[in-house]
């Protein structure tokens, strides 16, 4: 059964939001274990490709199963209502495909290390 990780954002109209993204999917990409045998992603807004696109290209790629992964810090309305609302729309368009939703990101100790980084950064 092929398997596909697909990284959630947000998205922006600043070209630099796409692009991190693409970036954090290439940095995934070589940490590419046997749990995943295909990576994609996709945003709920402004960006491209979208949510429904990112899904489609990974499901054209042969994808049974599909972790979705919101690079978002909490669980706010997008995380509560929209994903599961455009979710509930792709399984219907993809019904053999297996879809599970992870947790957003949340708190957690590796962006308050950032943050202590990116404040020690500011001071030098």
């Amino acid at each position: 059964m092929k398997r596909g990780l697909f990284v959630l954002a947000h998205g922006s109209m600043a070209q630099e939001a796409g692009e991190i993204v693409k970036e954090i999917v290439t940095m995934l990409e070589g940490d590419k274990s046997e749990a995943f045998d295909l990576l994609g992603f996709g945003s709920l807004q402004f960006s491209q490709p979208d949510f429904m696109q990112g899904i489609d290209q990974l499901v054209e790629q042969g994808a049974e199963e599909i972790i979705i992964v919101p690079m978002f810090l909490f669980q706010g309305n997008h995380v509560k209502h929209d994903i599961p609302e455009e979710l509930e729309v792709l399984q219907k368009k993809h019904e053999k495909v297996k879809f599970t939703l992870g947790r957003p990101i949340g708190a957690d100790r590796r962006i308050a290390d950032i943050i202590q980084e990116r404040a020690k950064e500011a001071l030098s």
